[in-house]
This record gives structure tokens, sequence and C-alpha cells, in this order.
């Protein structure tokens, strides 16, 4: 998938960018506020995009949400401010801070399987071999 991060932290962007590389997908650019945001989507078509709800200066996630919505882009939120109510109808999901290679890879799987119409990837099971809680 080509994925466009929107981060205002850029050591967390360039960690996102390595790990998505590494799962194989193309980031195709870095945001860090809706204009930047909405110039990168428009410029670069993503498949996806990450987009962290918190940005710096007071911008807003939830606003680039809606804005690369408009544009048919869709979004997974990656923030460490995951509430079930923020971002309801505007993103895929939530993928919870501090993101690692496997949450990354897992989160993008079930992505691009909603959006493919096919059924999502069964979870991984947890580090204690558990199984996750069906959602």
């Amino acid at each position: 998938m080509r994925v466009l991060i929107v981060e205002d932290e850029a050591l967390v962007a360039m960690e996102i960018e390595g790990m998505l590389g590494l799962a194989g997908h193309e980031p195709i650019a870095h945001a860090d506020d809706v204009l930047s945001a909405v110039a990168a989507a428009e410029a670069e078509q993503p498949d996806l995009a990450l987009v962290d709800i918190q940005l710096a200066q007071g911008a807003s996630g939830l606003e680039v949400a809606s804005e690369l919505k408009k544009r048919g882009v869709p979004v997974l939120f990656a923030t460490g401010n995951c509430r079930a109510d923020r971002g309801k109808g505007l993103g895929l999901g939530c993928l919870h801070k501090p993101i690692n290679d496997r949450s990354l890879a897992v989160s993008i799987a079930v992505a691009d399987a909603l959006l493919s119409g096919r059924p999502a990837p069964a979870p991984p099971p947890r580090r204690d071999g558990r199984p996750r809680p069906a959602p």
C-alpha cells in the first residue's frame, strides 16, 4: 500500500516510514498539519493515511481525517489518544502508540482487507499465548 504519514514528530514519522518499508509498503509522503496533508494527498494519491490525532500548534488529526475523507483517502489513526468516540466515522480504526513493527503490519493488513472487502485477518495471539477476544 502507498501510505501517507501525518505525524508532527519527525523522529516518529521516520520510524514509521522504516517500519512501513520493512512490511512491504510504500511511505509516499510525510505531513504535519492539515495543509501539508491535503497537498500530499492530492499530489500522491495514497491508498491509506496514518494520522496522529494530536498534532503540533493546535492542529487536529480529526480535521486532517475529515479533509482526506472528502478526497477519498481512507485514514487509520495512529495515536496515543485512541478513544472509542474520537474520530468515529472518519477513520477505519486506531493504532495505539507506541507503534511497533508487528502492530503496524497487522493494522495495515486489516485496513487493506477492509478496503478490499475481504475478511480481516485474525489478530495474532497475545504475548502470553492466549487468543485475543473477538471484536
